[in-house]
């Protein structure tokens, strides 16, 4: 369960049994006002960067996430309780699939700038989570460490960024 606007996985919480249920309602809801109910997937965790970068769809890399507690949580992705691995750790003919379906996700829902797409695998299948429209760019980030797997330096991802903001059509007139 977690809130439908919130990152960093503020408010999120695994449902096990039906007496964690109103916890875990009134945790998702002290964050936004809509939430969140998802069926567990239990598989391998993977995040994948994406952006349009001179002129093509790009997918920058696919990290495994190993979490030392139930899921990627705040505890887990900001206070070192899990380990984030790129490349993922699986075969060519998966990685091939993942890179697929993030380039369908991110093109589907109109994507154009950068965006982290998290997947649960199952049984061979990628499962798509949810897509982060504005990943984390420290150099903690998982973003940002894709994009030094993918060889490409992360000043040319910043220009990348803004020659495609100053090609937008503005939504607004002053």
């Amino acid at each position: 369960m977690k809130p439908n606007q919130s990152g960093s996985s503020l408010g999120v919480s695994m449902v096990s049994t039906l007496e964690d249920l109103p916890k875990a309602l009134d945790f998702a809801f002290a964050e936004d006002d809509d939430i969140l109910i998802e069926s567990y997937l239990n598989g391998t965790e993977v995040s994948v960067g994406v952006l349009h970068y001179q002129g093509e769809t790009r997918v920058l890399g696919i990290t495994e996430i190993l979490s030392q507690n139930e899921f990627f949580d705040y505890e887990a992705k900001y206070l070192g309780k899990s380990e984030e691995i790129t490349p993922a750790r699986i075969s060519k003919e998966l990685e091939a699939l993942v890179i697929e379906t993030a380039k369908k996700v991110y093109q589907s829902l109109g994507m154009v700038g950068f965006s982290r797409a998290d997947f649960i695998i199952m049984n061979g299948i990628p499962h798509f989570i949810e897509i982060n429209t504005n990943p984390g760019l420290s150099p903690q980030s998982i973003f940002p460490q894709q994009a030094a797997h993918a060889d490409i330096p992360f000043g040319d991802l910043l220009d990348s960024e803004i020659n495609l903001a100053l090609q937008r059509k503005l939504i607004w007139k002053r």
